[in-house]
């Protein structure tokens, strides 16, 4: 962020926030099930959590094109548009697969996305891909401090 920022790039900021969101959720979905199709069969795909995962893209996808970028949020922008694109591509690679054609594996192109919406978490502050402060392990480090006189590093460290 060379340039200075400004009232429109905090907009912006705000207005991403739910875009990011909706395309981090696709992308979360979207791996938990084909995780577990590797592990049953290909009608793991058709749950209705499929279904989700593709309004939370569709949601995403809306939400992003009402953006206005700025200069100063052109990186952030430029891999949020690229990860959105390749979860469009790993659907349809699966549907592609729910309908018995040979086509592309959804796992590097859903690897490829994932590391363009954390490229997007980095490029501006507030958007993450993994919430860790809410997560077990979190809650665990917790009662380890309380439990241990202050214990505050190590394996449990999240936030490093």
């Amino acid at each position: 962020m060379g340039e200075r920022w400004n009232d429109a790039s905090a907009r912006y900021a705000a207005a991403a926030q739910p875009a990011f969101e909706a395309g981090r959720d696709a992308a979360l979905r979207l791996a938990g099930l084909l995780i577990s199709s590797t592990m049953g069969s290909r009608h793991m795909l058709d749950l209705p959590v499929r279904a989700a995962a593709l309004e939370a893209l569709q949601n995403a996808d809306d939400l992003f094109s009402a953006l206005a970028p700025t200069p100063q949020v052109g990186h952030f922008h430029f891999h949020l548009r690229r990860g959105l694109d390749e979860l469009r591509t790993a659907f349809a690679a699966v549907d592609a697969e729910l309908a018995g054609k040979a086509g592309v594996d959804p796992f590097p192109v859903l690897r490829a996305a994932w590391s363009h919406m954390e490229a997007a978490s980095h490029a501006l502050p507030g958007f993450e891909t993994v919430d860790f402060k809410q997560s077990c392990c979190a809650w665990h480090q917790a009662r380890l401090a309380e439990n241990q006189g202050g214990f505050n590093g190590g394996l449990l460290d999240l936030d490093s």
